[in-house]
């Protein structure tokens, strides 16, 4: 009965009612929209940053990476690679040679962090080959073929089949230079591709640092849904002499990003809790407000105080039951919709891709984000109508029905 009564009471006075709903749906929508939408900024950063720079995990020597000293190359590195094209959740892998160095033309000189890769297997594991905005991945230039950032190319002045000069130290720490070809252009959101580093062939590289076959670096992708760090555990403890880290270890500014986005999420969906919070409270005093004499008549015929505390509560979870999944449905199919077609920020891409960002954002959300919306809607709608109901039963029935 008493249920029967508080669904009655939501639609005496519709044009409140609905209004409530509708801040509910507009409210639940936001939340939707705007948990998605910086989602997309944190998946398009971390994902185009493994992608495309850290891997799902790296393997040096342990003291290369102090200060990228090319003498510490991988000692047993054939070994490392078996394993890893063994195990189920490797993608793909492949091996590097890495020198820092400066990058000359006729114009312009830069540091710059070279990389010797074997083009096959980079393109299966950075998809370097599909950053080109000029020229072609490797192919055109029959000796020294170089891969460099559209930034980096600027600041150069060169152009597709310049001639740049790389110089380094070799393994002996003579300084030694080779003449190269630009034979493509890269474009990217990273900052570390597109400024700061140049792609030559490794057998070009291992021949000028004098060092064989040594590689300095084995980099590789997982399968999606594989725990990058248990799987760098793993390998650690079966290759103990080598130094084994996953993106996270390898980029621990990804992972500030990462909680940095939840963090702001979480202040996000307080902030909408809350006005909606408040929005309900307003609402239901308002009720309580206008059927004083009602309440009085109701509670002096015989009718038990909680029974009263718990018909306006169930007004109140009444409009957030009729708002939410609305609300839900509509945020639901706008994340699927943007999506897949994606949010295009081509007018900011400047500013967007000066901090590494893609210029075009695809929103997303787990299921569980879904179920985090529900279960704070539902809460904030019991929390808020608790004060109107203790309102309610803290009336006198004869002051209550005295009230004009």
């Amino acid at each position: 009965m008493i249920a029967i009564i508080a669904w009655r009471n939501v639609w005496r006075n519709k044009g409140r009612s609905l209004v409530v709903i509708g801040a509910m749906i507009i409210g639940i929508w936001a939340m939707a929209f705007g948990g998605g939408f910086m989602q997309s900024f944190l998946t398009s950063y971390i994902e185009s940053s493994i992608r495309h720079e850290t891997s799902n995990g790296q393997v040096h020597h342990p003291k290369f990476t102090e200060d990228y000293d090319i003498q510490f190359s991988i000692e047993d590195y054939p070994s490392i690679l078996t394993f890893l094209q063994q195990t189920e959740s490797v993608e793909s892998v492949t091996t590097r040679s890495l020198v820092n160095g400066m990058i000359s033309s006729s114009r312009q000189a830069t540091g710059v962090k070279i990389i010797g890769v074997n083009p096959k297997e980079e393109a299966l594991v950075t998809e370097l080959n599909t950053l080109i905005s000029d020229g072609a991945y490797f192919e055109g230039i029959s000796s020294n073929p170089v891969l460099i950032g559209n930034k980096l190319a600027e600041k150069l002045k060169v152009n597709v089949k310049s001639k740049v000069v790389l110089t380094f130290q070799d393994i002996d720490g003579n300084i030694t230079a080779g003449r190269f070809r630009v034979a493509g252009i890269l474009k990217a959101s990273s900052l570390a591709i597109s400024e700061s580093s140049a792609y030559v062939l490794k057998s070009d590289m291992n021949r000028l640092l004098n060092i064989g076959d040594n590689v300095h670096e084995i980099a590789f992708t997982t399968i999606s849904g594989t725990d990058d760090e248990a799987l760098a555990n793993t390998l650690q403890a079966k290759f103990p002499n080598d130094k084994v880290e996953s993106w996270k270890e390898i980029s621990p500014a990804l992972v500030f990003m990462e909680q940095w986005m939840a963090a702001t999420l979480k202040i996000l969906i307080i902030i909408i809790m809350s006005a909606l919070a408040f929005g309900i409270i307003n609402t239901m005093l308002m009720a309580v407000l206008e059927r004083i004499r009602e309440l009085g008549m109701l509670m002096a015929l015989g009718m038990k105080r909680v029974k009263v505390f718990l018909m306006i509560m169930l007004e109140t979870i009444y409009l957030a039951t009729v708002g939410g999944p609305v609300g839900l449905l509509i945020g639901y199919a706008t994340i699927a919709y943007l999506g897949k077609t994606g949010i295009d920020l081509t007018d900011y891409s400047k500013g967007l891709e000066a901090i590494g960002y893609d210029s075009i954002l695809y929103p997303m959300l787990q299921p569980m984000d879904y179920m985090q919306i529900v279960i704070g809607v539902i809460t904030t709608a019991f929390l808020a109508s608790i004060y109107p109901a203790w309102k309610a039963i803290k009336l006198k029935p004869i002051d209550a029905l005295h009230t004009i």
